[in-house]
């Protein structure tokens, strides 16, 4: 995992926390605020349980008393609420992301390891500059220069989580597509795939790339990012739609993204046999 906490990964953990503390109990929703005297209403609880608002600390002791949490229990779920109210990184950046974009990076911040197979690009967490500037260019035509560069910054920013002591660990499989479009003209691209070939040999990064020889596959229809973290906080995830986003958490529909990402790399070339494809393919525009 990455050396820098997430609040977004504490607040998802502290409302499971929450929910399940009132479910081991066998009450409802309703039932606690009974049981709370009408200090809250169920719409407030049922918000906190679901992340739409955050729990105030002194509505948080309330709340586990009602629970009958105490000793070093309690002190955890305190300490995980104040985590969870404290700024990510990437806050500096939200004039220029996008909320669900803002949740993603939370989650990514803290995962141990990303599974990723992208259809048109290259990987976010692998682009260059100039490659993204190109990408938000043809995008987002309506962007100032300033937001530009400050969309590029939060995404190199992002890099940090491949290196240092405890790099996220990452297994990506790019369509053969990614690597042929020529994106922001040959140098820009060129320098795009050189990058790719130096990041295939950093340790704990496995790069594929599915050929199109390889026909029809299991993932025909979407890119996707599967995000895996430490117990007890589950997998995610990511579809980016480009209108927005969406996340599944669900286990058996995670578990089937697993299934898919599991045929896309049987199919991909080896990480070896990559890397030959983008020096080759960075050679061929020189």
């Amino acid at each position: 995992m990455s050396g820098r906490p997430s609040p977004t990964v504490r607040s998802k953990r502290l409302r499971r926390e929450l929910r399940r503390l009132r479910e081991e109990r066998g009450l409802t929703i309703e039932q606690v605020a009974d049981l709370a005297g009408g200090e809250w209403n169920p719409s407030t609880l049922g918000r906190w349980e679901k992340g739409d608002r955050r729990i105030r600390p002194v509505d948080l002791r309330h709340l586990l008393d009602v629970y009958d949490v105490h000793g070093e229990q309690r002190e955890a779920l305190i300490t995980l609420a104040r985590e969870a109210r404290q700024r990510g990184w990437w806050q500096i950046y939200a004039d220029v992301l996008p909320t669900e974009y803002s949740t993603y990076i939370g989650l990514e911040t803290e995962a141990r390891e990303m599974y990723t197979y992208q259809q048109q690009l290259i990987p976010g967490i692998l682009q260059t500059a100039d490659y993204l500037r190109a990408v938000i260019r043809a995008a987002r035509p309506d962007d100032d220069a300033e937001t530009v560069e400050r969309r590029v910054a939060v995404r190199l920013d992002r890099q940090k989580i491949l290196a240092g002591p405890h790099p996220m660990r990452l297994w990506a499989v790019i369509d053969e597509a990614a690597i042929r479009r020529v994106v922001g003209g040959p140098q820009v691209m060129r320098a795009q795939l050189e990058q790719l070939a130096g990041f295939a040999e950093q340790p704990g990064i496995q790069l594929q790339v599915l050929p199109f020889r390889a026909g029809a596959h299991a993932s025909m229809a979407t890119s996707f990012v599967l995000l895996g973290f430490d117990a007890p906080d589950p997998d995610v995830v990511y579809l980016d739609t480009g209108m927005g986003a969406l996340f599944v958490e669900d286990a058996t529909n995670v578990a089937g993204y697993k299934l898919v990402f599991d045929h896309l790399r049987a199919a991909a070339q080896s990480p070896r046999e990559s890397v030959r494809l983008f020096r080759a393919a960075a050679q061929d525009l020189a």
